[in-house]
C-alpha cells in the first residue's frame, strides 16, 4: 500500500512549540492526516480528524438574552 504524501510547505511566521524557533515548521498531508514538524529539532506532531468528529457530535447550548 503507498502513502499519499503532499509536498511540505513552510509556514510564515510559525513558531516551534518544542524549540521556539521562528520560521522552521513545516506542514503537510500524510494520508490525509495533517502534520505539522520542525526542521530544527525534529518536533512532529499529526493531527487526525477524530476529535472534530467528536466535536460536532454534541449538541450546541446557545442561550440567548431577552432584549
Amino acid at each position: 500500500m503507498q502513502e499519499k504524501t503532499t509536498p511540505k510547505r513552510f509556514v510564515a511566521g510559525a513558531v516551534c512549540p518544542e524549540c521556539k524557533a521562528m520560521d522552521t515548521t513545516v506542514c503537510y498531508y500524510e494520508d490525509d492526516i495533517f502534520v505539522r514538524e520542525c526542521l530544527d529539532c525534529g518536533f512532529h506532531e499529526k493531527i487526525g480528524h477524530d476529535e472534530e468528529q467528536e466535536d460536532k457530535s454534541k449538541p450546541q447550548i446557545i442561550k440567548v438574552k431577552e432584549l
